[in-house]
């Protein structure tokens, strides 16, 4: 019965189904078969009851719980002014999945990574003899020694996320990790081009050697 003991629809089906059958039964043994089998669905109706009531509190649980640690973390970053990225990294792996972007996953990867992922640039000297720096870092124009893969960047992205990015997230993961590290852009107008300084990671948007295309650059400050 429902709540009040007010008699439902399907309260009333239940029970004239049960009073036709009792009518129906000729002997002793067939109502205790009918008693029995209606003992039987009380005992699978308060199981199923049971058993939403704990999914609903493991529910109500987990909520709470997130909502916690959602508190501690804002409650962090507001005291100690934590960058973006010192907020994500506090993330465990269900919370990345569902609260970070896939240029955010991009952007963690690639600092967790970065021993892994980053590689030696630069170095040697120029045609006029002039020394050039070496870095390390990552560039969308470097190509991998992994077949039919020609983007060294995205062949190590793609082993350590699990999926292949497309060249567009990996643009905007390397850029959202020089802004989640306290970085400012800045737009050079007559190229167009954007450039990420200030924080841990500098991001720049290059022409390559005959103009007809944009290279990113990510480079982690201290390495320079």
């Amino acid at each position: 019965m429902s709540a009040g003991d007010a008699l439902t629809d399907e309260d009333r089906v239940l029970l004239d189904h049960i009073g036709d059958n009792i009518e129906a039964a000729e002997d002793e043994a067939e109502l205790e078969e009918l008693a029995e089998n209606l003992r039987e669905k009380i005992r699978d109706q308060r199981h199923q009851i049971r058993t939403l009531e704990q999914q609903f509190n493991e529910f109500q649980q987990s909520v709470e719980q997130r909502l916690s640690r959602l508190e501690e973390r804002q409650a962090a970053g507001e005291k100690d002014e934590a960058v973006p990225l010192e907020t994500w990294m506090q993330l465990d792996d269900q919370d990345r999945d569902e609260e970070l972007s896939t240029s955010d996953q991009i952007a963690l990867t690639i600092h967790e990574h970065w021993d892994e992922i980053a590689w030696t640039m630069g170095g040697g000297s120029n045609y006029a003899g002039t020394q050039n720096k070496q870095r390390v870092g990552v560039d969308t124009k470097t190509t991998a020694n992994a077949k039919h893969n020609p983007s060294k960047l995205k062949h190590r992205l793609k082993t350590r996320l699990g999926f292949e990015p497309h060249q567009t997230q990996i643009y905007r993961g390397m850029k959202r990790l020089a802004d989640a590290t306290g970085g400012e852009e800045h737009v050079d107008e007559a190229a167009g081009r954007a450039h990420v300084i200030g924080g841990w990671y500098k991001y720049n948007e290059k022409a390559v050697a005959d103009g007809s295309d944009t290279k990113r650059v990510l480079v982690r400050v201290d390495n320079e």
